[in-house]
């Protein structure tokens, strides 16, 4: 919002809106904490990681969000299959070697690497622990209503061995 057509009594407010926030995010309530309030909010990053990859969201309707961790051991897959809704992850440790079905094309995400996975039935992909620990990934999914996590998709004849 542009500043200048703030009015002096909203820069007044928003000004002692910031002022709150900074004071409970820097614990400045601090004694006025008692037994009986739970104190300020507090935020813990799980994971994190970074995209190249382009994405958006399309929300055409209601959306069902999901933030979970999921976990491939070692030799497991997740079969071919496609998502009806967004999924975003993170790799928290191992890797994952995930195998595009319109082209075969091979991609290894790493700890700290994040993807996007696209929607609908003509994205079909596949995702294998090819490494000697678990796979951690943490996920948000943002799906239609009713949308499962992921559809069950046939396997496009990919060499995923390789």
């Amino acid at each position: 919002m542009n500043r200048s057509v703030l009015t002096p009594r909203r820069r007044r407010i928003g000004y002692g809106v910031l002022a709150a926030a900074l004071c409970l995010t820097a614990g400045g309530v601090a004694n006025a904490v008692t037994a009986d309030d739970p104190g300020p909010i507090t935020s813990e990053t799980l994971s994190e990681g970074d995209s190249s990859l382009p994405f958006k969201v399309n929300a055409d309707g209601p959306r069902h969000l999901v933030y979970r961790k999921a976990v491939i051991p070692p030799g497991a897959n997740t079969g071919w299959h496609y998502h009806k809704g967004e999924e975003i992850a993170v790799i928290k440790s191992g890797t994952l070697t995930r195998y595009n079905g319109s082209d075969c094309s091979k991609r290894v995400i790493k700890p700290g690497d994040a993807l996007v996975e696209p929607t609908g039935p003509e994205e079909v992909h596949y995702g294998v622990n090819k490494g000697s620990e678990p796979v951690v990934l943490y996920i948000t999914d943002v799906l239609p209503e009713g949308a499962g996590f992921s559809t069950p998709a046939p396997d496009p004849g990919c060499d995923t061995t390789k």
